[in-house]
């Protein structure tokens, strides 16, 4: 297949920059650059800032020490903390922290990497937590090279995958999308290459860090059983692929439902799921309507949301002739359906969308995988570019100044 080559760059340039281990450096060193001033501009020079532990989930009198408590306006990340700080605890309360809620224990994939990383020394813990999500982030770089590689394409346009905006706020508030994501592009990569026994576990462990994963998991059953009962396929090893991620995922279910008596995907659905199309349609005319008070949050919001409409609609209008395999569009439409019954909460927040990260990527494989050669489907993939690049920008900045 022909190379798209990146344009205004020396030869020597261009072929020594088409290589993924290039743009797994570009983007991990990237990100620790961006965390390194993020940390001595709002962090104040304390890595466990990012951490943003807040009253009454953390009690200060028994959390351990140095952990600063915000009184209000805490974030997730305490939940991650928690559980970094000793994985086998599922009680409700440890450490000085109480879950809000049993959803919280199913994410368990970032932490356990977390603590693994920390050696289940605590003092280390908030520095693993960011220490893992630069590791996601560099290995996303890696996997976008090698799959644009695949598609014909300079690995540099693999870029594209680390640039979700939501990925900043992710790294600097210790969450899990970095990670869910990393092991979920590993395992795409990993079943396009026929290798679904490693699919299948790099899968599972992307559910265990983030249930969306398995949005992904539906996509690829869905096509195989279809081409089972249409005798296309016959029953093997590739249904490992989506087997064994959904044996972890419910295992895993059932370990928290001993443990707690909750079933942990459905302990917080009203904070994630709502009516349909109405928070989406009401998010957006809401801040439609304060947008002439230039509040910083707001504009960011008003701008991302075009941003990732401007790529779902490029991906969409390139579904037919991408060359991606049938279950990732598959998986597209899905994420896509998912945007229409999220909750007012994920909507309304001042998280950059960063619970959108699923449908963002599917969109650039998509995009990665249209033809090359042709000029509408190169100018597909160069607009999402340039709705990319300013946003990206601007949240990156408001992240730097803003804890």
């Amino acid at each position: 297949m022909p190379e798209i080559e990146v344009t205004g760059l020396p030869a020597r340039v261009r072929a020594w920059s088409d290589r993924p281990i290039v743009s797994a450096g570009i983007a991990g060193g990237a990100t620790v650059v961006y965390l390194i001033v993020r940390l001595i501009v709002s962090g104040h020079g304390q890595v466990s800032r990012f951490v943003m532990a807040e009253l009454p989930y953390a009690n200060p009198a028994k959390v351990p020490p140095g952990l600063p408590i915000l009184p209000k306006n805490g974030y997730d990340g305490q939940f991650f903390y928690r559980l970094a700080l000793n994985p086998s605890s599922l009680h409700p309360t440890a450490y000085g922290i109480t879950f809000d809620n049993a959803f919280r224990l199913q994410r368990i994939g970032y932490p356990v990497l977390a603590w693994l990383v920390s050696f289940g020394h605590h003092p280390w813990v908030p520095a693993s937590l960011v220490i893992v999500n630069v590791a996601a982030i560099t290995a996303i770089g890696l996997l976008g090279g090698l799959i644009a590689r695949d598609a014909g394409r300079h690995a540099a346009w693999g870029l594209l995958l680390v640039g979700y905006w939501g990925f900043v706020f992710s790294t600097g508030r210790d969450t899990a999308e970095p990670v869910a994501a990393a092991f979920m592009l590993a395992g795409v990569l990993a079943y396009r290459r026929k290798h679904p026994v490693i699919a299948g576990l790099l899968l599972a462990y992307g559910a265990l860090s983030r249930e969306t994963v398995m949005v992904f998991v539906a996509a690829l059953a869905i096509i195989r059983v279809i081409d089972i009962v249409r005798r296309r396929a016959r029953p093997g090893a590739d249904d490992l692929a989506w087997i064994t991620p959904g044996m972890f995922f419910v295992a895993w279910q059932l370990v928290i439902y001993q443990v707690t008596g909750s079933v942990a995907l459905t302990a917080d659905t009203s904070s994630n799921s709502g009516h349909l199309l109405s928070p989406m349609l009401h998010a957006l005319s809401t801040n439609i309507r304060q947008i002439s008070i230039h509040h910083a949050a707001i504009d960011a919001w008003i701008l991302e949301f075009v941003a990732l409409v401007v790529i779902i609609v490029c991906a969409l209008a390139a579904l037919r002739t991408t060359t991606v395999p049938v279950h990732e569009r598959l998986a597209l439409i899905l994420f896509v359906i998912e945007l229409f019954v999220l909750s007012p909460d994920i909507w309304n927040g001042v998280a950059d969308l960063r619970s959108l990260d699923d449908v963002y990527l599917f969109s650039i494989l998509i995009l990665l995988g249209s033809r090359v050669g042709s000029r509408v489907q190169a100018r597909r993939l160069r607009i999402p570019v340039m709705a990319l690049i300013p946003v990206l920008f601007i949240v990156t900045v408001h992240r730097i100044v803003s804890l």
